[in-house]
């Protein structure tokens, strides 16, 4: 009897460090998001910027917030190059290393203009953090969700990972639509249409015409 009350106690006590330590993780994801909030409505909707400046400020938050090199891979899915479901008469569609290293460049700009875009609306901005959970974890990649509300009317959801000792997020719902299942239906309809070079050379046009229509 002393010896199952022992195992009990260490099981409970096992327990409360897993509950507190995934408590702290989840805390961690929400102070970040926090933080990358106030950082990004503090230069949104300051009225002294021009949208260029806002830009130029917002990039660096972005681009260290989240984590765009998981977004690629779980982007291109069965066509990335480290899946293994078969591809039969689309074989050459998967992409090698190098070629998803450029993708996930080119992609990485496309997001952030995408997102930057928003800038032109002169409304401003409010966030508010309403509920943090756990996920359950995948490949064993711990994960957490922070959800918030935009104008106390749009639900946008964060995931998030645990990588480095860091959270990164690598996908965005809003009003519960999944950035990562969007872009993925799009680009595995043109990828059985069209090559990776071919998809990389559509993306790297697209930038490119932002960055000229920008630059009028």
């Amino acid at each position: 009897m002393k010896k199952i009350i022992t195992l009990c106690i260490s099981a409970l006590l096992l327990l409360t460090t897993a509950v507190n330590a995934n408590t702290n993780n989840i805390n961690q994801a929400t102070a970040l998001i926090d933080n990358a909030m106030t950082k990004s409505l503090n230069i949104i909707n300051d009225p002294a910027l021009t949208t260029e400046v806002k830009r130029e400020q917002l990039w660096p938050i972005v681009t260290g917030h989240f984590d765009f090199t998981l977004i690629s891979e779980l982007t291109l899915g069965k066509f990335s190059a480290g899946a293994t479901s078969p591809l039969g008469d689309y074989s050459d569609r998967r992409f090698t290393p190098e070629q998803q290293a450029k993708f996930t460049d080119a992609f990485t700009i496309h997001l952030g203009n995408l997102y930057l875009d928003r800038l032109n609306n002169d409304s401003k901005f409010s966030v508010l953090l309403t509920k943090s959970s756990a996920m359950k974890p995948i490949r064993n990649m711990q994960r957490a969700r922070v959800n918030s509300l935009i104008n106390k009317k749009t639900a946008i959801d964060y995931s998030l990972r645990l990588k480095d000792d860091g959270w990164r997020i690598y996908d965005v719902k809003v009003e519960g639509r999944s950035l990562i299942s969007s872009f993925r239906k799009e680009y595995s309809a043109l990828l059985l249409k069209n090559t990776p070079d071919e998809l990389l050379a559509l993306l790297n046009d697209k930038n490119l015409a932002h960055t000229d229509n920008n630059a009028e």
